[in-house]
């Protein structure tokens, strides 16, 4: 499987109306060639004015041809003529599952917010970095965030990437839960050695946009 997770920036102010056009005109015909989005969000905390959206595929064939279907639908064309005033940018990524990615993820619950994740791995260190994380880090995460909402690692696009996103009832929730990890004697030992391989890091608080509902 792979995810193609692209970040729109819109100008200020537009987002509402932006999303009550996606919802009326937009969603529906895009979720007719492409299936479900892995998950519809808006940025709460972090960079403004941006939506954040996540659509898996079997592979890279899979992909071309869903979009390909979707880019000759006469409605999307209709649409794309509206909402493209919208944007100041548009990008995308395409990301694969992390090795240990979805088999030993935690039980799923409802959540209001997405922690979502960006960490950069020095050059040829993004393996070394993986299997650190699974051998050091999983099951303490696991053990105290619970609900893991995607792990991921870069494909097609920046390179040495991985995006991991977890779910919480609210930003209360979270703090309460991060506590809890940073607290875990477990915890340091990772961070040593973990830390040691990334270039950078950084996160943004996600809330689903409100014709998306997350499983749970």
């Amino acid at each position: 499987m792979i995810v193609d997770i692209r970040t729109y920036t819109l100008h200020p102010g537009s987002l509402g109306a932006f999303f009550k056009l996606y919802e009326g005109e937009g969603f529906a015909i895009q979720t007719r060639h492409l299936g479900q989005p892995l998950g519809y969000y808006f940025i709460d905390i972090g960079p403004q004015n941006r939506i954040v959206h996540l659509w898996g595929y079997a592979d890279i064939a899979d992909r071309a041809a869903r979009r390909a279907a979707m880019e000759a639908d006469p409605a999307w064309t209709a649409y794309r003529g509206k909402s493209s005033a919208f944007f100041q940018r548009q990008e995308n990524k395409i990301l694969r599952n992390a090795p240990f990615f979805p088999a030993r993820t935690g039980a799923t619950q409802p959540f209001g917010v997405v922690d979502y994740r960006t960490y950069t791995a020095h050059p040829g260190k993004l393996g070394a970095f993986l299997s650190v994380y699974e051998s050091d880090a999983m099951q303490v995460q696991l053990r105290h965030l619970g609900n893991c909402v995607g792990w991921y690692m870069s494909d097609i696009g920046p390179q040495n990437e991985v995006v991991h996103m977890w779910g919480y009832r609210d930003i209360a929730d979270r703090q309460q839960r991060r506590n809890a990890m940073q607290a875990d004697p477990a915890w340091p030992p990772y961070l040593t050695k973990g830390t040691a391989l990334l270039a950078n890091m950084e996160n943004a608080i996600l809330r689903p946009a409100p014709f998306w509902k997350p499983a749970g």
